[in-house]
């Protein structure tokens, strides 16, 4: 019973803790893992940043993208932004 307790708090915590993003290169898709900033349930992340090189603009960016680099920024990063400016997308950069 102890061992199965264990488990599952080694499991929620693992859950709740590491995270995940894939990036392209040298040609290959790399997973890429990381240790979150903050507890989510939300396990994989997207990078915008990490498939192309060049600084995407923030009037570029879909609301679906704005999302995804806010919560990138705050687990990856603890950086919490409303993602409002350019510089805001530079600093969530980061990889």
């Amino acid at each position: 019973m102890n061992k199965l307790i264990a488990l599952i708090v080694f499991v929620l915590v693992t859950v709740l803790y590491v995270g995940y993003y894939e990036a392209l290169e040298d040609g290959e898709i790399d997973t890429i893992l990381f240790i979150k900033k903050h507890p989510t349930f939300q396990i994989k992340f997207y990078n915008i940043h990490a498939n192309d090189g060049e600084i995407r603009k923030v009037e570029q960016l879909t609301e679906e993208e704005r999302n995804w680099i806010i919560d990138y920024c705050r687990y990856l990063l603890g950086i919490d932004t409303d993602l409002k400016t350019q510089y805001d997308v530079e600093v969530c950069r980061k990889k």
